[in-house]
């Protein structure tokens, strides 16, 4: 069987709905290829933030920024990495950003911006607080049938907002915490008693966007995995998809954008190029590198293997990965290697916390690291989704451990108990004026988001004094790998002297990240897979008038 576009998507995560979307807008006949039996990719499991500077809802709040201030945080944050985090990488997406900002809006996205949510780098200059945005809470039944096919966490879904999440930890510490999680509670009851499907965060994202698909009447084929290319020449003209008897060519003269993901769910491929193999990982189980291993056999440039979304995680009783970030960030806890010392702040983005546990394991064994806690900490925030206080579980399964002391908890965990007791002495004495003279945690905003604002006089650090003393395992997790196809400031894939591969765009994790190995904020994954698969339906278009 054949069939035939004028430009085919491969992926339904964020990236390649958003290119779908652009290259209907400038006049191709797109199709969207997904190899799952369910759409939307890592994108459908993850916070749905997209980190976009000088983005014009900054500018309606009267909110300071420029693409100067932009670019100098970026290139302050990210360092030299090569090609792919070019100049011209780096202005494209800052340039184009905001444009599909806008674009998306007119076509029926609804955003937000997550205020409060500060770049992660602050003592970086252009660093500013407020340039991620988010959807706003959508009703999935406006998908029909579609929405039994999108990708879930089995998580209940809520109406809420970004900005919403630091509020649940505290909410039975603060007032302010806890009116504020009853009014997300209230309106998500609200949204059900209404007969609505409320999405929020990463679903409400793709929602949106394939809500325009449909809309725009781009066809979606699910159960399509992608073969292989097919070439007129040294041109991309099209690929080979499905399985078995489904097994197609589907032709397309103005190019393929690869958005597959990935490929944290490849065992072998990250022995290859990483030091973990993706068991910590939370991404989407088809984030297997197809994307990576297809454009390499057309002879692409494969750059920044090594790198991934790093995220310290720990492994519920139930076996689900909790991509915690207030468990390691609220006061009253630190992280510790096996000889009881503390070796980063923990409450730094989630990037610098994991590669630092990876980099830690190389001298003194960090994997699992530990993270310890006291009576007083266990019985005023929550632990995930648990509340204060509720430890049978945790405790019968062995994923919390307890002792009356340090040291017979670091007997417990394999922890060195002099360690670990000078280690805690430190940091109650340091707790006592709020300032972590060894590794600074709490002395920006990014540190204390996710604090403890009735934590005095530093809402993200504090002394662990009260017994019963508690340990849990952290794992060096990531919520994707981000090394893959290397590619210009217009999307196109490149060989390795440089050389475009003709009619193969890349935006994504399948592609060398604009980021480097560095995280400037909320959304930079989302960000530059939307804006580059934007740019790459743009250009085909361009390329095709």
């Amino acid at each position: 069987m054949m069939a035939k576009a004028d430009f085919i998507v491969v992926g339904t995560g964020a990236g390649g709905l958003a290119g779908a979307i652009s290259a209907k807008l400038n006049g191709l006949n797109p199709i969207i290829i997904e190899k799952a039996s369910c759409w939307g990719g890592t994108s459908a499991l993850s916070g749905g933030g997209v980190w976009i500077p000088n983005n014009h809802l900054m500018q309606r709040d009267g909110i300071e920024d420029s693409f100067d201030a932009a670019l100098a945080y970026m290139e302050a944050t990210i360092g030299d990495v090569g090609p792919a985090s070019s100049r011209e990488r780096k202005t494209a997406y800052l340039n184009a950003g905001p444009d599909m900002v806008r674009g998306l809006e007119a076509q029926g996205l609804g955003w937000r911006r997550a205020p409060r949510y500060p770049d992660y780098h602050q003592d970086q200059p252009g660093a500013r607080v407020g340039r991620t945005l988010e959807g706003v809470s959508f009703d999935g039944k406006k998908l029909a049938g579609w929405l039994k096919t999108m990708r879930t966490s089995g998580m209940p879904s809520m109406v809420m907002s970004t900005d919403d999440a630091p509020q649940v930890p505290t909410m039975l510490r603060s007032f302010k915490s806890f009116s504020a999680a009853m009014r997300m509670m209230g309106r998500t009851l609200a949204w059900r008693v209404r007969g609505r499907e409320p999405l929020s965060m990463g679903p409400t994202l793709v929602a949106q966007l394939m809500a325009i698909v449909q809309r725009l009447g781009i066809p979606v084929l699910l159960d399509t995995p992608i073969k292989s290319l097919i070439k007129d020449g040294d041109r991309v003209v099209g690929v080979v998809a499905g399985e078995g008897p489904a097994e197609q060519r589907l032709m397309a003269p103005h190019g393929v954008l690869l958005a597959t993901g990935g490929f944290a769910k490849n065992s072998s491929y990250r022995r290859q190029f990483q030091e973990v193999d993706g068991r910590w990982s939370p991404a989407s189980p088809d984030d297997t590198g197809d994307g990576q291993q297809i454009g390499a056999q057309a002879g692409a440039d494969l750059a920044l293997m090594d790198a991934a979304t790093w995220y310290p995680v720990s492994i519920l009783p139930d076996g689900t990965i909790n991509a915690g970030i207030w468990e390691r960030t609220l006061p009253g806890s630190i992280i510790v290697d096996a000889s009881g010392q503390r070796y980063t702040n923990e409450a730094a983005s989630y990037v610098n916390a994991g590669r630092a546990m990876l980099d830690r394991d190389k001298s003194v064994s960090a994997v699992p690291s530990w993270l310890i806690f006291d009576n007083r900490y266990r019985s005023r925030y929550f632990f995930g989704s648990t509340p204060p206080g509720v430890n049978g579980e945790f405790l019968k399964s062995g994923f919390f451990i307890k002792a009356p002391t340090l040291g017979e908890l670091a007997e417990k965990c394999g922890i060195d108990a002099d360690g670990l007791n000078r280690t805690v002495q430190r940091v109650n004495a340091m707790a006592q004026k709020g300032v972590d003279e060894d590794f600074g945690r709490g002395d920006n905003v990014y540190d204390q988001y996710y604090g403890d604002p009735n934590n005095r006089p530093n809402p993200s650090f504090g002394a662990i004094d009260k017994a019963p003393f508690y340990a849990t395992r952290f794992y060096p997790g990531d919520l994707s790998t981000k090394g893959g196809l290397m590619a210009d400031e217009h999307a196109r894939v490149l060989r390795a002297d440089g050389s475009v591969i003709e009619g193969l765009y890349a935006a994504g994790n399948c592609a060398a990240p604009v980021m480097g190995r560095t995280y400037p904020g909320a959304g930079a994954t989302l960000g530059p897979s939307m804006v580059f698969a934007w740019i790459a339906g743009k250009h085909a278009a361009v390329k095709a008038g």
